[in-house]
């Protein structure tokens, strides 16, 4: 074996040691996690999955545990916005019980809207720093996402267009490995696709717009950055 090979393969085993050694650090508890920290993670792994109400119901742990954490705050949102969207589809597909979904959804999604209200205000008055403006875009386009469900389409542009400016990489949707996570084999609609669809009906006379599209719009995720 040359040089060369020979120091590639010692670094390489460094690498590895030292990441071993860290994950057991901090899985036996030796390296103490911010408080919160398992919830929010086993809350993310919830709410990927589909698990809204358990994810919901870890995510409100984890910021009784500590109220400075606004990522259990925008979880909290991001978990009831996904509850109030189920809700929306039980609507359209069972007639008999539409109403009460109606009512369910619109419960869900105040509550998300009020929260991510409080989040977005409190991380404003937060020193903005690059990560912290990633996190304001994420913010604003789930704003935007969850305004736009509920109805108010003005209101969702506003939002868009703050979270490509902070956040210009927002607009291009989730990349290629969190839609295989997500088991999305098509490229869902962006912020930027729907903001450029909701301009152009809403230059439209209003009876000639058309601003809902259940089967599509059920399509678009909330973002993750947290």
């Amino acid at each position: 074996m040359d040089e060369k090979h020979y120091r590639l393969l010692t670094r390489t085993a460094i690498v590895l040691t030292v990441a071993w050694v860290g994950w057991t650090l901090v899985d036996s508890g030796i390296l103490e996690r911010e408080p919160g920290a398992y919830e929010l993670d086993a809350a993310r792994k919830n709410l990927e999955d589909g698990r809204y109400n358990e994810a919901l119901v870890l995510y409100r742990a984890a910021f009784d545990e500590n109220a400075e954490n606004l990522g259990a705050l925008r979880g909290m949102a991001q978990a009831l916005m996904a509850m109030g969207t189920e809700a929306q589809q039980s609507a359209l597909t069972a007639p008999k019980s539409a109403a009460e979904m109606s009512a369910r959804a619109l419960d869900y999604h105040t509550q998300a809207l009020n929260l991510y209200n409080e989040a977005i205000k409190r991380e404003e008055e937060r020193e903005i720093t690059p990560i912290r403006q990633r996190i304001l875009g994420v913010a604003y386009a789930n704003r935007g996402i969850l305004r736009d469900r509920m109805g108010d389409h003005y209101g969702a542009l506003s939002d868009y267009g703050k979270a490509s400016l902070l956040e210009p990489k927002v607009a291009e949707g989730p990349g290629f490995l969190i839609r295989f996570m997500r088991n999305q084999t098509e490229r869902p609609p962006t912020i930027a696709d729907r903001a450029r669809y909701l301009k152009a009906e809403l230059s439209k006379p209003e009876d000639e717009r058309l601003l809902k599209m259940p089967a599509l719009d059920a399509r678009q995720r909330a973002y993750s950055m947290d």
